[in-house]
């Protein structure tokens, strides 16, 4: 298997900062977010944007981090404190942030990632809180789920087919949710995790030794999109010292040096969830075979994860995103949108 660019998405002025791709009747469209300011929509048929929205508020502090479509017609959009909600069949084709969205919510300190499932959507921010919403209702307000991160909480998955969601923050942990009793269900803590489950002394030590210096810090999580008839719960999650970790029912394991810097975003590919794709701060994209990463004991104790392939990139990427129907993988590469197909 192999990684190729086929096509790349100009428009914003500013560094991409959030993607995401729609389902069921929008799996053609893409949105994005980025450091100009603006969101746009990307019909993924023609590579061109359809509709956008400008103005939004940014600074050395806060920026758009999170677009995510919800529901059949919806939009919402996290920048600073702030989340947006619109209708995306009212919008004409150019936009603005504050007077064209249905709902303004002011979550009180900065938002740092989205999640959406339906019309539900959840979120986390700089103070470590978890929150959910609504967007359906005319008026909608943030629910606070009980227990909160120790230091800012970084990104947000709502499981595909679980009543669940999962975060990870700068604690070092990931925090798993039951939507439906709101309550705290599973803690990983990924620097503990890590110091038991090396293969050998020396990788152990040398390990240790970079998270001295860079901690691991969960940046991106995201669910296994494959149905289990036994309803197991099974995520992977990317760290700031380069590695992966694994949570499948109630195991984990730790990979290590699967990138030489953070691991800023990762994703099952939503058409091939047999692979799981990263993108580092080391400027590489690579795919990896899901299921060595979720099931270790498939490959030797002491053989290194190895990625299919990988792909370099001209600058790091923030934000991967995939679709359902179209076999492409779309990241940032400063205000472009690069479109990767595997092959």
């Amino acid at each position: 298997m192999s990684i190729q660019r086929i096509a790349t998405l100009k428009g914003h002025k500013g560094g991409v900062t959030a993607l995401s791709a729609g389902w069921d009747s929008r799996s053609h469209l893409l949105i994005s977010g980025s450091d100009d300011g603006t969101v746009r929509l990307w019909d993924l048929r023609t590579n061109r944007t359809v509709q956008a929205i400008g103005g939004f508020s940014i600074d050395e502090d806060s920026g758009i981090t999170g677009a995510v479509f919800t529901g059949d017609h919806g939009l919402a959009v996290s920048c600073g404190r702030f989340i947006r909600v619109y209708d995306q069949r009212a919008l004409k084709l150019v936009n603005k942030a504050h007077t064209d969205a249905l709902a303004s919510i002011d979550n009180g300190s900065d938002v740092q990632g989205l999640s959406a499932r339906g019309d539900f959507v959840a979120h986390v921010d700089e103070e470590g809180m978890v929150g959910t919403f609504d967007s359906s209702e005319s008026n909608p307000a943030i629910e606070r789920i009980r227990g909160n991160h120790d230091a800012l909480s970084s990104c947000v998955c709502i499981s595909p087919s679980l009543p669940e969601l999962a975060t990870g923050g700068f604690d070092q942990r990931v925090l798993i949710w039951d939507m439906e009793k709101e309550i705290l269900v599973r803690e990983v803590d990924a620097g503990a995790v890590s110091g038991l489950s090396q293969p050998n002394e020396g990788n152990a030590t040398n390990q240790k030794e970079q998270q001295l210096i860079n901690p691991p810090f969960v940046y991106s999580l995201d669910y296994w999109n494959v149905e289990q008839d036994s309803g197991t719960r099974i995520l992977v999650s990317g760290h700031a010292d380069g590695s992966l970790m694994s949570i499948c029912g109630d195991s984990e394991h730790f990979w290590t040096k699967c990138h030489d810097y953070s691991i800023s975003a990762l994703q099952f590919v939503r058409s091939k969830p047999e692979c799981l794709v990263t993108a580092g701060l080391d400027r590489i994209i690579k795919v990896w075979d899901s299921e060595s990463v979720l099931f270790p004991d498939s490959i030797s104790a002491t053989e290194d994860l190895k990625a299919l392939d990988y792909f370099v990139l001209s600058a790091k990427a923030d934000a991967i995103a995939s679709s359902a129907i179209i076999p492409h993988i779309f990241t940032d590469s400063q205000s472009d949108i690069m479109v990767l197909t595997l092959e």
